[in-house]
């Protein structure tokens, strides 16, 4: 009689076992792999997300920045120097929200550089603040808080001086709005050459 000998061949069961492991291998590392890339694409939008809102400023000036002169006056020449200065802010176009209660303004000239202290217990006109300190004397549409938010708009009065030092005429200075969240907003602006009791800061 003949003999059958074993064969040492793949049969079709165990072919398609390997198909399928391999498939299942095959789907895990795509998974894998997408996944990764998912989370990479997700981390880049969130870093360009990020560097383009610390890049831009959330804070616009609305209307002019103006120096008052008013305390600085002589009997005999008039107003010397640029006491305070008042300008409206409001936010950017798509900006998101600004507490000013934790933003820093820092005042520079020639001879000085100082940030300017916030006094959040100022919050109505006639009210002046102290030296080298700041508030929000009028606001429009706002909600009650130190939240900076649409729509709405806040002007803000900024004392420059020390004593009986002021901004003399002719004289550039920088004041620079920094808030918790964006780029800073720079204010470089010139004492008109003959100053009056209330100018228009260029």
């Amino acid at each position: 009689m003949k003999k059958f000998q074993k064969s040492e061949a793949f049969t079709g069961l165990e072919a398609a076992i390997v198909l399928i492991a391999f498939v299942v291998v095959a789907a895990v590392f795509s998974y894998v792999v997408l996944g990764a890339g998912f989370f990479t694409t997700q981390k880049s939008q969130e870093v360009v997300y990020k560097g383009v809102q610390q890049a831009t400023s959330n804070i616009v000036i609305n209307g002019e920045v103006y120096g008052d002169a008013e305390g600085t006056a002589d009997v005999n020449s008039g107003p010397h120097g640029i006491h305070t200065i008042l300008f409206s802010i409001q936010l950017a176009a798509g900006g998101t929200p600004v507490d000013l209660n934790r933003t820093v303004l820092t005042y520079q000239n020639r001879s000085v550089l100082q940030n300017l202290d916030f006094a959040s217990n100022i919050y109505k006109p006639g009210v002046q603040p102290s030296n080298y300190q700041w508030c929000i004397v009028s606001t429009q549409n706002d909600d009650g808080d130190t939240a900076l938010e649409r729509n709405e708009k806040f002007t803000i009065q900024a004392n420059l001086s020390m004593g009986s030092s002021s901004l003399p005429a002719g004289e550039e200075f920088t004041l620079t709005i920094k808030p918790d969240v964006g780029a800073a907003l720079p204010l470089v602006k010139t004492a008109p050459g003959g100053i009056t009791v209330m100018n228009i800061l260029t």
